[in-house]
């Protein structure tokens, strides 16, 4: 996927200071999520994956892809890395889209196989259709060179990617304050982790577009 500007809309852009912060920050709460909560999926055993185990196959594969597309997400989205290294985008991009459509399939698949609950379960599994949806039409938009939608696309693709890192860190932060169950909190951000980080950047997108300067 190649671009060639800012991962974000010109006309009254955020500083590539502020830009390249986020980028930053978006690295390091992904790398925290890894390693908290995905590394220990790599080793294949039963203890590692508990209650898991009997869909580890699924799990695995959803935890790689996932692992890379983290970490491949903020690096196409970074304008200096993207403007330098353009052939690095491209193979990146494309390394991007496939780990997503993996990930997505073995993400479905867990849905459809264990019984979690049904809004566990339906969370989790439209979380899966967005990030195949978002990510889809980014790819059909830089296919008919459509920069721009592209570049709106690409945010939102990541958004949902970020989706899972976003439930753990609420889910836990909410129920050590006590606020709520893991029971509870689990049901509630297997949708709230992926639609209100979505509508928030879908404000953002077209806020910008509808209160740009004349």
């Amino acid at each position: 996927m190649e671009l060639s500007s800012s991962a974000l809309p010109r006309g009254g852009g955020f500083p590539r200071a502020v830009r390249t912060s986020l980028a930053l920050l978006v690295l390091i709460v992904g790398a925290y999520f890894v390693t908290q909560y995905a590394f220990h999926y790599l080793i294949v055993t039963e203890e590692s994956y508990g209650r898991y185990w009997p869909q580890a196959g699924w799990l695995l594969a959803h935890v790689v892809f996932g692992i890379v597309a983290i970490t491949i997400g903020p690096l196409q989205l970074w304008s200096r890395i993207r403007n330098r290294y353009r052939k690095f985008h491209r193979v990146a991009g494309r390394a991007y889209v496939i780990t997503i459509l993996g990930g997505s399939i073995a993400a479905i698949a867990m849905t459809l196989i264990r019984d979690t609950g049904l809004a566990f379960r339906t969370g989790l599994f439209f979380l899966a259709v967005a990030w195949l949806t978002t990510t889809g039409m980014a790819f059909a938009a830089i296919r008919r060179r459509k920069i721009m939608l592209h570049r709106e696309w690409m945010i939102r693709s990541y958004v949902v990617t970020f989706g899972f890192v976003t439930f753990r860190l609420v889910q836990d932060t909410v129920v050590d304050l006590g606020l709520a169950s893991a029971g509870d909190m689990a049901a509630v951000m297997a949708w709230a982790c992926w639609a209100v980080p979505l509508l928030v950047t879908e404000v953002v997108l077209q806020g910008r577009k509808i209160f740009a300067a004349a």
